[in-house]
Parts: structure tokens; sequence; C-alpha cells
């Protein structure tokens, strides 16, 4: 049969609807109405598409034709094909037809501009294929299962960490040999968790110099290596035995002798490793050796010179760009280029989950714009400034006594010199 068969054929049953109905159906104004079909979607290969038109032809199509006229479409079609399990309600009309006459009722229904729609298909058919495509989701779920349940057994990250309070961390020579151990129990990013004996580590840890705790633990494909080093010798100041000396170049302001005898004044100027406190008593004509004990305080002087500019260049944040990378297994991304010509760059590094070796690191850009801005500090104002770094500077508790300001103006600002004099103990 050609094309123009098949339209007139289409033309004539389209005629005898609308005669068999008894109206004239009145076509509508405007935009017609879109109606959206359910069908059974497969993934797009030449075997389904040949699969998914051969069900067409199988089984029942369900419709609805909303609104009064529905009686009388069905009257229509039932001189088409066969038309079932008719139900009257007062939205409208739902019916079944054969599958095979679903693109012709189709056409009709959307040249007479009936509002309708699909409610299911039917039938052996294309409930075989409907539960292909289940067990094929199914399926997809099982495979993302197994592939997180591996995952979740790999190790994406491994840390290591002294947690003691009087140590500056782990040196470099107790860094390799920590590594050197973990390498030869295969624990590395990319290795079988399940294969790796965290006891066996634990203990080979243990077994190194100035290692007094050694803790190795999973939390999820994380491993968390925690050392604590041997308490280190404590450090006390030397002021017993043949003498008390001088921590630093001071004048002395007060000593007071536990034992042994003072051989400084108020007001003399010692430097460091000078004898303060010598380890004897005076008994008559002799001296005898004791234990030199004592506390002596000392002025010491801190001075301090600073150059404040007349126009004072500022920078203040312009544009700002983030940039978003994805890494696995512990892999560091290359860092993006810098988009400003002036700018800061702030990292942040963030877990997209313990069962997933994923980290997302995030660059955020921030334009540094240069601006000159008049320095409008007083001359009191700069001394005050200079005078609170210094103060800053004490490392332990100090008085000051004394304080002296000086400054000279040059060529775009100004020299600012403050002198603080602090009595400290100096031994």
């Amino acid at each position: 049969m050609t094309k123009k068969e098949k339209t007139s054929r289409l033309e004539r049953r389209k005629r005898l609807f609308e005669e068999d109905s008894g109206f004239t159906v009145e076509r509508q104004v405007g935009k017609q109405k879109k109606h959206r079909e359910t069908v059974l979607r497969l993934p797009n290969l030449e075997y389904t598409k040949k699969v998914r038109a051969l069900s067409s032809h199988f089984g029942d199509t369900v419709f609805f034709v909303s609104g009064r006229h529905g009686v009388r479409a069905v009257g229509a079609l039932s001189k088409m094909c066969t038309v079932k399990n008719v139900g009257i309600t007062s939205d409208g009309v739902q019916f079944e037809v054969p599958s095979k006459h679903r693109g012709q009722i189709i056409a009709i229904l959307n040249n007479l501009c009936y509002d309708y729609k699909i409610i299911k298909t039917k039938g052996a058919f294309p409930f075989a294929i409907n539960a292909i495509g289940r067990l094929g989701f199914a399926l997809g779920l099982i495979v993302i299962a197994v592939a997180l349940g591996l995952f979740s057994q790999v190790v994406t990250r491994v840390s290591i960490s002294a947690t003691d309070e009087y140590t500056a961390g782990i040196d470099g020579a107790l860094n390799a040999s920590i590594n050197d151990i973990l390498s030869q129990n295969g624990l590395s990013v990319g290795k079988w968790l399940p294969s790796v004996n965290l006891s066996d580590v634990e203990k080979s840890l243990l077994s190194l110099d100035g290692v007094a705790y050694a803790s190795v633990k999973r939390h999820g494909t994380h491993v968390a290596v925690e050392i604590k080093r041997e308490r280190p010798n404590e450090s006390f100041l030397d002021v017993s035995g043949s003498k008390v000396v001088s921590n630093k170049l001071a004048i002395v302001t007060r000593v007071i002798v536990e034992g042994g005898t003072a051989v400084v004044d108020y007001g003399d100027a010692v430097k460091k490793g000078d004898t303060l406190i010598d380890g004897y008593v005076v008994f008559g004509e002799d001296k005898l050796d004791v234990e030199a004990k004592g506390i002596v305080y000392g002025k010491v002087y801190y001075k301090k010179t600073v150059f404040f500019a007349d126009v004072l260049r500022q920078s203040a944040v312009g544009r700002i760009k983030k940039v978003t990378k994805l890494s696995m297994f512990g892999k560091q991304p290359k860092a993006p280029a810098s988009p400003f010509e002036h700018c800061e760059v702030r990292t942040t590094v963030s877990d997209l989950g313990f069962l997933l070796p994923f980290k997302i690191y995030g660059y955020e850009f921030r334009e540094l714009i240069e601006n000159e801005v008049k320095n409008d500090l007083t001359l009191e104002q700069m001394y005050d400034r200079v005078y609170s770094e210094i103060v800053a500077q004490f490392s332990e508790p100090s008085r000051v006594l004394e304080k002296y300001c000086d400054s000279t103006e040059t060529d775009g600002g100004r020299y600012v010199t403050v002198t603080v004099g602090a009595e400290e103990r100096i031994a």
C-alpha cells in the first residue's frame, strides 16, 4: 500500500467517525494541546528499536477520553476496531483497544482535538519487555553495591600525627622510619585493607627508639597512625651548684640570695654568663663551699625602629573566581592558573565520603587591587604602635620601667624609634 493510499484510508475513517457520531467537530483555534504519551523506553540500540515496534502490535492499550463526548468516540471507534472494558464516569470514558490500532486512534483523537491520555499497555509481550527493563535496573543496583563494597576495602588515605604536648611533632628521621614500616607492612594508598594486619604495624612502630605509644586505627577507608614520643628530660634553670650566672645582658635591680654569696650589686651591668651568686659563704676569715641558690632580676633594654610612609599602599579584594577539581586515591590535582594579575589563593579540601575514594579540591582566587592611602597617624599614635610591638615580644613576665621615643623625618615618611627598659628575671 502506498503512502497516498494510506492517507486516503485514514481520511475515510475520519469522515465515518464524524458521521456515525452524529455531530460535527469544530477545530479549536489557537495552539493545539499536547498530550504526553507514556511508552516503555529501552536502551537506544538497533535491536531494541525493532523490539519496541514489534511490541506495539501486541496486547491492548487503555485510553481515557475526557468530556461528555467520550461515549460517542467509543461508538465510532468500535466500527474500526474491537473496543472492550468500557468504563463510564462523570469525567469521561475509559476503554481498551488492540495496540496495533493505537497509532491510528491517536492520530484521529489529535486531529479532532479530544482531551485524552494513555493509561497503560496491557498484554504478555509488553509485560515481558517491562520485566526485562526492571531486571536491568536491578542488575545495575547490584553492580553499584558491589563496587561500593570493594571501594570501602581500599585504603584512600594514611595520616600520621603526634598528639603529645611536650614535643614539636615528628622529626624527619622518625617520620622516615615510620614510612618504612608502613611500606614493609603494605599499608599505603590503594592497598587492599583486609590484607594489612594493623596489630603488626602497631608492634613495629612501638619498637622504634623514642616512641612510647603507637596506635593504628581504621576509619572507613582512612587509616590514622597516632604516635606519642617519650617524654624528654626536663630542663630547669641552673640556680644550684657552684654558681648562679646571668642568662642575658642587663643591669642588676634585685638579688635574692638563698644560698652562697652575691657578687653583684644594684646597678651593675652584667652580660650573659657573668656570675651573680657564687657558691661560698665567708665564715671568719675562711670561705666555705656551699650550694649557690637565688633569684636575680635585671633591667633589660629593647629597641625598635619602624618606618612610617606618608602614603600607604593597601590591597583591596576585587573579583572572586572559584575553581573545583576532583581527585582519586589521594592524588593532588594540578593547581589551576591564576585568572588575575595580582591575587591571593585560598585552597580547601573535603572528602566526598568515606566509602568513595574521592576528594574535592576548591581553589578561590581573590583579585587584589592596590590603592594609595594617606597616612593620617599622629606622632603619638606612631609611638604607641611601635611600643605595642615591643611589648608583644616579651618572652617572660616583665615590668616596664622606662620608655624613650624619638623620630626622624625623611623623604616619603618618618622613622620612629622606641626604647623600652623592662625588669625581668635574669637568673
